[in-house]
């Protein structure tokens, strides 16, 4: 449009006739003039960077005067922000005739910064070569401070928060990524999973557990969501829920993918949690009708037995079966009761120390009868926990029971007890034993869930009760043909439980 101008104001010199129309392209030019200085920011350098021209618009954002900007090189508005190796690449590309779009973080004249983007054309003589620069900006500086906004609030989610193009290239991850990853940060910007499986310390398997799905994610077309499991390089498993979103332009081509693990592993303990205390609850209230029903016809096939048991001694051997069998039932109906019996709870100030010395005195004969060391290790001045003795024994003679009953060979069963936070009190209970199968984890605690040929689970399920009615908490870890740990943890005198209701 501007050269159509130049050209009628050339025609004038020849041609006088062409005077209105000289004033109507003078008139059209003040106009796109005026538009372009109301809509853009506007500065023209020559070839060395100084500052030939800037319009009004340029001033004003950058709060000098245009003959404080004239003859300045850009550097008076640098902020410092972009790196040496920016502005080269700038001028490398202007230099050779082509135009540069870019961001730029400026500084105005009283201190504060603002951002344009930025498009920088050269203007080009005959002979092909830069003469000047001419640069159109926009302001962006919201835009800019609302990505930042964003940028700092992903970069410290404690989620893995990842974002890819449409061809699964890398664009940015946070913080919880690059370490979860074992990336290095900017590396990995531009890569593609395959890619990133090809650098060294990139913890592969990890990334192929979490990378692996993108493609269907694509071929859905909409949010997918799952539950995986991660091995940790500390041994720890934790359970992350994947959501991955992909966006695609308005002709359907890929636009970019974004990757969200979260870590819900103590959420999906707190649901456990829950389902074991309402499993706990049902079988109480079974517990107290399985009593009074089958407990009196129980003991008069007892009687019975033992009566046709004197009366045909030749049949002692089958006899003493069933009545074993009978104890063993009977065992059951009593551990059903302890779930299904009001039981007050009476909570002193107690040392744990004396707890431990009692149910350790109790356990090292049943420990020596079945081969097994019993290690008790406790601090001296542990601060006092709240709670009701009788059950926080039990407790710790139900855990030390299981673990020598775990190593049919003889082993270790390590007791210890340490300070945590100084509002709780952490004791683990670790045997050498033949450990648990890891399917078999999250479900401990469920009735009649048993690793042992003689077991119910009852025992494990009483144990969750009372550390529950304790406000405390019971994790078990365990390996296979490695062993198995308990860790409870139990509140401080100076963290003190609220004591439940009398029933």
């Amino acid at each position: 449009m501007l050269r159509q101008h130049l050209q009628v104001l050339t025609s004038f010199i020849k041609d006088t006739e062409g005077l209105d129309t000289v004033a109507k392209a003078l008139r059209e030019l003040t106009e796109i003039n005026y538009a372009l200085d109301e809509a853009l920011i506007i500065a023209i350098t020559d070839v060395r960077g100084t500052i030939t021209f800037a319009n009004q618009r340029f001033c004003e954002i950058s709060k000098y005067s245009r003959s404080e900007l004239i003859g300045q090189n850009h550097r008076i508005i640098n902020s410092g922000y972009h790196p040496p190796s920016y502005f080269r690449e700038m001028w490398r590309t202007i230099a050779n005739g082509k135009i540069w779009r870019g961001e730029l973080k400026n500084r105005a004249k009283d201190g504060t910064f603002y951002w344009m983007d930025t498009v920088i054309v050269p203007s080009l003589n005959e002979k092909g070569k830069p003469y000047q620069y001419v640069s159109f900006r926009n302001e962006i500086t919201s835009r800019k401070l609302a990505e930042e906004r964003l940028d700092t609030l992903i970069a410290t989610m404690p989620d893995i928060v990842i974002f890819k193009d449409g061809e699964g290239r890398w664009l940015k991850a946070n913080n919880a990524a690059i370490d979860f990853f074992g990336l290095s940060d900017g590396c990995y910007q531009g890569l593609t999973n395959d890619d990133l499986l090809a650098l060294p310390d990139v913890r592969g398997k990890a990334l192929l557990r979490f990378g692996g799905s993108d493609e269907e994610a694509w071929a859905q077309g909409t949010r997918m969501r799952w539950e995986t499991d991660a091995l940790l390089e500390n041994g720890e498993t934790r359970t992350y829920e994947v959501t991955k979103v992909p966006v695609f332009h308005n002709d359907g081509k890929r636009s970019g993918l974004i990757v969200i693990d979260q870590d819900i592993t103590e959420r999906k303990q707190t649901e456990r949690f829950l389902r074991r205390a309402d499993t706990i609850s049902a079988v109480g209230e079974m517990a107290s009708g399985i009593a009074h029903e089958v407990r009196n016809p129980l003991a008069a096939i007892k009687w019975s037995l033992n009566v046709f048991a004197m009366d045909h001694p030749e049949h002692a051997e089958e006899f003493q079966a069933m009545l074993g069998e009978l104890d063993r039932v009977d065992g059951i109906l009593s551990e059903l009761l302890m779930l299904a019996k009001p039981q007050e709870m009476r909570f002193d100030s107690v040392r744990l120390e004396g707890v431990l010395n009692v149910v350790a005195t109790l356990m090292r004969n049943q420990a020596k009868r079945h081969g097994v060391e019993l290690v008790v290790s406790v601090p001296d001045d542990l601060p006092m926990v709240r709670c009701e003795p009788n059950q926080i024994k039990q407790v710790f003679i139900n855990l030390i029971k299981n673990g020598i009953e775990a190593m049919p060979n003889g082993g270790q069963v390590a007791v210890r007890v340490r300070v945590v936070d100084h509002d709780h009190l952490e004791i683990t209970v670790k045997d050498q034993g033949v450990g648990i199968p890891a399917e078999l984890l999250p479900r401990l605690g469920e009735p009649f869930l048993t690793t042992k040929d003689a077991g119910t689970g009852l025992g494990l399920m009483m144990c969750h009760k009372i550390i529950k009615d304790h406000h405390g908490q019971m994790d078990i870890r365990s390996v296979e043909h490695e062993g198995t740990e308990v860790t409870v943890l139990l509140p401080t005198v100076a963290n003190p439980v609220v004591e439940p209701p009398k029933p």
